[in-house]
């Protein structure tokens, strides 16, 4: 099948776009001004930030991820059974917010969606320790779990936005590296903390915590701009 599908897709001509379509002027402002390579990418502090961004995000629901069971069992006094078909259910929204947040994104920008899925989750975590209900437990875990897949989601067209499109699969792979050392960091922090408090609540507080200052990053996170596209961008605010 990928064969097949490889004789049928092709790369669009350079400067190809939708008939009868142009980007806003605040699109515009939240794009590169040329392709990045790799290596350039690497060499702006946005490259970093929107790693960082992704780490962070990726941090907080793979925690959950890794402790889903155990977690439902203290928080709702579930049998093992019951704790397992939550998970089940709750799994699903990591699907469905890989295209849920990537949707909004294109409608909010963003920056704007990162912000609002950390802030959904300073909440959530935070109260996260005080549901005793298994079905409202399923719910927030689910909404937890879309956030986590709307980093996924949203992320490849950031990197887009911020380097160009045309090297987005090596730039946006390299930040891949986030998950990875997300999903050893994450999982190890929640574990200890459970071992040593002797219970999931002040880990979910914490996590809640590195949310509330997660959110600041996404409110300064701008596009790259070289010398020649910020002279432009000068001239027309000037104009």
């Amino acid at each position: 099948m990928t064969v097949i599908a490889g004789w049928f897709m092709q790369n669009p001509p350079d400067g190809w776009k939708l008939e009868r379509w142009s980007p806003t002027a605040l699109e515009t402002s939240q794009r590169a001004g040329h392709d990045y390579t790799l290596g350039e990418a690497l060499k702006t502090w946005q490259w970093w930030a929107l790693w960082l961004l992704l780490f962070l995000n990726t941090c907080a629901g793979i925690s959950v991820i890794s402790q889903e069971a155990p977690l439902f069992q203290e928080l709702t006094k579930v049998s093992a059974i019951v704790a397992g078909s939550m998970v089940g259910l709750a799994s699903i929204g990591n699907a469905v917010g890989r295209v849920f947040w990537a949707w909004v994104s294109d409608l909010i920008r963003r920056r704007v969606t990162f912000f609002v899925m950390f802030v959904a989750q300073i909440l959530l975590f935070w109260f996260f320790p005080n549901i005793v209900s298994a079905s409202l437990t399923t719910i927030v875990t689910f909404v937890v779990l879309m956030c986590y897949g709307g980093g996924f989601g949203t992320m490849p067209a950031f990197a887009a936005d911020y380097f160009g499109p045309k090297n987005v699969g090596p730039i946006y792979g390299l930040m891949l590296t986030a998950w990875s050392f997300a999903s050893a960091f994450g999982p190890l922090l929640i574990a200890h903390m459970r071992e040593t408090a002797g219970s999931y609540r002040g880990a979910l507080h914490v996590i809640a915590g590195v949310m509330a200052i997660s959110a600041l990053l996404p409110i300064l996170v701008r596009p790259p701009r070289t010398s020649a596209t910020a002279g432009i961008a000068l001239q027309k605010q000037f104009a």
